[in-house]
């Protein structure tokens, strides 16, 4: 039997969900759009988007924390009050796999039963059951997916987002978005606020601040973690256009590796790999970089 699950994995892990779908009974299949209706309303009726994976749920539920951003008590009223939110010009998006694990790598979907067996009865108190989410996948495009020409359709997409836009990047002092790709490429401009790589929760108000003075007539591009899920709420409340996009680069650039799993990238920092490349900028893409960065906090 052991032997015939190893050469079968879509089968042992069909059986292991099988049995323990005790764990998961009572549970709602959640309302998540697609990767590309949420794609399109972003781009189409510049919608603000803020993104919900594990992390910001953890941070909510006060269950474990990752290791890029310490729990705190604000950010948590925060994020829970962004998840709850009913804006027309935002989306809450959360994962698609709380609706359905279809087209997932086995790997995705090993993880979100996993989260689900143990968590999911306490996402019953945040999350409604009927109302429609936009699918927070949309900077998962890639290695999650089991279809990787999918993954390029998307990428498409995502650039028309910022195609011929004034774009303010929003990020970790080491996510360098863009840097050395051509993702943002289409874009009319693209200047920077950089936060520090972890734990950036601590700099919120003047980050925020900056984003709102910086951004108010441009399309802001958050990537710093449970903080970029809070701000993004944030910023859309303040009348901006912000985006939660998150690990989009880290994506792209494993996409255009044609990478198997999680890898580390030069000149990056990637939170979700145990080690790390060097994180010098390439002197081809260095100076372009340094200008476009506008102003530097708690870095």
């Amino acid at each position: 039997m052991q032997s015939f699950f190893r050469r079968c994995p879509q089968v042992e892990f069909a059986y292991w969900a099988w049995r323990t779908r005790a764990q998961r009974a009572g549970l709602p299949r959640y309302r998540v759009l697609s990767l590309e209706e949420t794609i399109r309303l972003i781009a189409q009726e510049q919608k603000s988007i803020t993104r919900y994976g594990d992390g910001e749920f953890n941070n909510i539920l006060k269950v474990s924390k990752p290791h890029y951003q310490a729990n705190d008590d604000r950010l948590g009223r925060i994020l829970q009050e962004a998840l709850t939110a009913e804006r027309d010009d935002l989306i809450v998006a959360i994962p698609g796999p709380l609706h359905s694990l279809e087209g997932e790598q086995l790997s995705s979907k090993y993880f979100w039963v996993r989260y689900l067996n143990t968590h999911g009865a306490k996402l019953k108190s945040l999350l409604h059951p009927q109302r429609l989410y936009g699918n927070a996948g949309i900077s998962r495009f890639y290695l999650g997916l089991e279809d990787k020409n999918r993954a390029f359709h998307l990428a498409q997409q995502l650039k028309t987002i910022w195609e011929k836009r004034e774009v303010l990047v929003v990020e970790g002092e080491f996510s360098r978005l863009g840097v050395g790709n051509d993702l943002f490429a289409n874009a009319a401009s693209l200047h920077r606020i950089l936060g520090p790589s972890t734990n950036a929760f601590v700099h919120y108000d003047a980050i925020l601040e900056a984003a709102v003075q910086h951004g108010k007539d441009k399309l802001i591009l958050l990537a710093l973690g449970p903080t970029a899920t809070a701000m993004s709420y944030d910023l859309a409340c303040r009348g901006c256009w912000a985006v939660d996009i998150g690990h989009v680069d880290v994506e792209y650039m494993w996409m255009l590796q044609k990478a198997t799993h999680k890898i580390p990238l030069e000149g990056r920092f990637v939170s979700e790999t145990s080690e790390q490349a060097d994180y010098a900028i390439p002197a081809a893409y260095r100076e372009s970089y340094e200008q476009s960065i506008l102003m530097k906090i708690g870095v």
